[in-house]
């Protein structure tokens, strides 16, 4: 067994808590990951042999790791960080900006010794700008990006559970990472690469930014409203079941839920399912309605299983002993043991399903004394032979793969798209018949995660359209698909078919729950996921289950998940010479998300419980919202007893001595978040967040759309980006979310392209045929 796709990458690992889960990423996929960083613990493990390795946080951030002390404030400590990355690839790092330079330990300082290193930059706003030194928490990263604009109520913002600010930074900064490592092996010299969470939260937000830029094509408002659980083209939403609670939608089987409700005798049901479906369409409202007066007669568990049963795509909405308890993680093995000697621990994983290359069991990380780090270095690390340097210059680091992606929706769009800007020639393959709603060209939705890739149409259904997609398999690096499980087997382009037409092939399957098991042809969207998963119930207030995230986090972490597989996977193949299969499934993409929560369950025997905005790993008080004298919402957290006295002095708050610890703070959470609150409600909310950053506090405002266009910050770092687009005209975009001081990502390829518009670009340029034949194809229907 291998130890992972990674296996034989360096990576140094100088993060805190905002940056661990990038290299847990890293660690999980193979990678020697040696932590020099700190971060929270989290809560105790309750058996005393698990208590000498952690707490909750180090056993779900830093298995398969290997720990020590490096005081960066000594020359001794600095020379043995620069022996380390000497003999590293890869430096992950949040040190404040200038931090590094001032000790002459930064990425220009050691590209001297090892002129191939890549050194990842992750910090709250970027190295750069007005706010380059603000202070932040997951909290405030969520506010200033816009996601708790969108998540909560309207009378209630809520940041989604589990630090996802975080997560979806620290999948920025692995991607990032290997994107650039690639190029470093290309060029013989590496870079830095500046990403600030900021930037790469507010670019995963679905339509936050896309109802604001084209409010003149879509019915929907152009401030994207927090509203609670509903979907924002209103079909999905959580509701009370009898029992329990549950994710309803008419999508994709109206026509079925509509005879489901009749053949139970439903009343309400009955004129409905009269009506046409465009008047259904045009009423979802009244439909959504009449649903939820259903569903609220039965148990939420009977509404899952029959609706399922039925190709429709409702969901229980499940807490965390019923996601530990699923029997489709339980058939696949996603709640993994640690490998080690002491009690259970058992860590949720991995976030992608290797098929050659698996990675190991999560293992306990090693702590290595100051006086064994050279031993350790000369035994794991040895120094390599001096690297040959071409003359090329700028580029884009992926520059060389092609992609061929039959994904849809957002998901795998997400991820292409992610890939084409990084340099990948991207090939999506579309019909006509399917481009329709978001996937239409001419949908705002399509155009804001399809940029930067070549459109062909292709027939699958035509009697050709096997050899050409046998013909495009072969000279394609990877080859990516989002539909149900079994689809690609039916078009006759299993795993198996591609891997006998191009060996090299890495073959990524993202289905909602994985390619085997008992839940694997479930419907699935991301609100059915995040039901499923854990996220829906968590992301809520105390004695709530029916909020949950207000965008589709899931589908944006799925997406970034299988972006960072298929840069793992070509690693692997760039040393072996072999592709692989890459199994992703959405489902156990979200159990990923609220990984803590299942570590302490599983470990512990303690279920995490809905509890607001409170942070589950560092319950910090305060660490919430609060709206301001001109009706702005003002993020706060105190992430520590200094931050709380810079608050205390700030706002001139009659703090009493019951407040003077974080765990009097959270003990009494409910008189510290009034005080808080009655001091915020007389101010103007960007003044009070200025005077708390001045002071080092970390606090923003709630951003939307309009904001973050106008977000000093994200302009100074130059954010915002136009397309023409030939039916849309002038229309904003962002850029991809970091500044790379080699690498030259921009110009973009293009805009959202039409299906077909590359057919005869890409046809003749892959395979063997003239213009006139792809002209012939069109005309029968094999290009359509």
């Amino acid at each position: 067994m291998t130890g992972g796709p990674l296996e034989g990458l360096r990576v140094v690992d100088l993060t805190n808590d905002s940056g661990r889960f990038a290299t847990k990423l890293l660690a999980e996929s193979g990678a020697g990951v040696l932590r020099l960083g700190t971060g929270t613990s989290g809560p105790a493990m309750l058996a005393t042999e698990a208590d000498d390795v952690g707490g909750v946080a180090d056993w779900w951030y830093d298995n398969s790791k290997v720990q020590a002390v490096v005081d960066l404030g000594t020359p001794e400590g600095r020379d043995a960080y620069r022996d380390i990355c000497m003999r590293a690839d890869l430096v992950v790092e949040t040190e404040p900006p200038g931090r590094l330079a001032g000790l002459g330990i930064d990425h220009g300082d050691l590209a001297g010794i090892n002129p191939q290193l890549v050194q990842v930059s992750l910090t709250p706003f970027g190295r750069s700008g007005p706010r380059a030194h603000w202070q932040t928490s997951d909290l405030v990263s969520a506010a200033l990006a816009g996601v708790m604009s969108l998540t909560g109520l309207p009378e209630k913002p809520l940041n989604p559970w589990g630090r996802q600010a975080f997560n979806v930074a620290g999948f920025v900064a692995a991607i990032s990472g290997l994107a650039a490592h690639r190029a470093a092996r290309r060029r013989g010299r590496g870079e830095l690469v500046d990403i600030a969470i900021h930037e790469a939260v507010c670019t995963t937000v679905e339509q936050l930014m896309f109802q604001y830029w084209f409010d003149d094509v879509l019915a929907y408002p152009k401030i994207a409203a927090r509203q609670g659980s509903l979907h924002w083209i209103r079909a999905y939403k959580v509701v009370p079941a009898r029992e329990g609670w549950e994710m309803v939608t008419p999508t994709p089987n109206a026509a079925g839920l509509l005879k489901w409700m009749v053949e139970e005798g439903f009343p309400e049901a009955v004129e409905l399912a009269t009506k046409p479906l465009a008047e259904l369409v045009a009423d979802l409202d009244s439909v959504m309605k009449v649903v939820a007066n259903f569903a609220s007669g039965k148990d939420a568990a009977e509404l899952f299983r029959e609706a399922q049963s039925r190709h429709i795509a409702f969901a229980e909405v499940q807490t965390v002993a019923q996601v530990a308890a699923n029997p489709q993680h339980a058939y696949r093995g996603f709640l993994r043991d640690v490998a080690w000697d002491g009690p259970r621990v058992a860590v949720p994983g991995p976030v992608a399903r290797f098929g050659r290359t698996p990675s190991a069991p999560p293992a306990p990380s090693k702590r290595l004394a100051v006086e064994r780090i050279d031993e350790f270095l000369d035994e794991r690390w040895p120094r390599r032979a001096p690297v040959t340097e071409t003359r090329e210059e700028g580029g884009k680091p992926l520059e060389g793969l092609r992609v061929l992606d039959l994904s849809h929706v957002l998901a795998g769009p997400m991820c292409t798209r992610l890939l084409g800007d990084l340099g990948a020639d991207v090939v999506k393959v579309q019909t006509q018949e399917r481009a329709t709603t978001v996937n239409d060209p001419t949908h705002p939705y399509f155009y804001t995660w399809n940029r930067s890739k070549r459109a062909v149409t292709l027939n699958m259904k035509h009697e050709k359209a096997p050899d050409v997609i046998r013909k495009l398999v072969s000279v394609s690096d990877v080859l990516i698909e989002n539909f149900s499980a079994g689809v690609l087997e039916r078009w006759g382009i299993s795993y198996e078919d591609a891997k006998s037409w191009n060996p090299r092939l890495v073959y990524v399957t993202m289905s909602g729950c994985g390619h085997s098991g008992p839940w694997s042809s479930l419907v699935t969207y991301a609100p059915t996921i995040h039901a499923l998963c854990g996220l829906t119930y968590l992301t809520n207030p105390p004695g709530r289950g029916d909020i949950g995230p207000g965008f589709s986090l899931n589908d944006h972490a799925a997406g970034l998940s299988a972006a960072f597989a298929i840069l793992a996977a070509l690693d692997e193949r760039d040393r072996s010479g072999a592709g692989q299969h890459v199994d992703i499934s959405q489902m156990e993409t979200g159990g990923y998300l609220i990984g803590p929560a299942l570590v302490d369950f599983l470990s512990n025997g303690r279920e995490a419980k809905p509890a607001g905005n409170a942070d589950f790993l560092d319950p910090m008080a305060p660490n919430d919202c609060y709206p301001a004298a001109d009706g702005v919402w003002l993020a706060i957290s105190c992430r520590n007893d200094e931050d709380w006295g810079r608050l205390v002095a700030v706002a001139g708050l009659e703090a009493n001595d019951r407040m003077s610890t974080n765990a009097e703070r959270v003990i009494r959470r409910a008189e510290v978040d009034e005080l808080v609150a009655e001091w915020v409600r007389n101010q103007n909310a960007e003044q009070a967040q200025q005077l708390l950053q001045e002071a080092g506090v970390p606090a923003g405002t709630i951003q939307n759309a309009a904001d973050l266009m106008s977000d000093p910050q994200l302009g100074a770092r130059d954010m915002w980006r136009t397309f023409e687009h030939p039916t849309f005209g002038t229309r904003p975009h962002d850029r991809y979310p970091a500044i790379w001081s080699r690498s030259s990502l921009e110009p973009y390829r293009r805009a959202a392209a039409y299906p077909g518009e590359d057919n005869f670009e890409v046809y003749p340029d892959l395979l063997d045929v003239d213009e006139a034949g792809v002209a012939e194809g069109i005309g029968d229907g094999l290009f359509a």
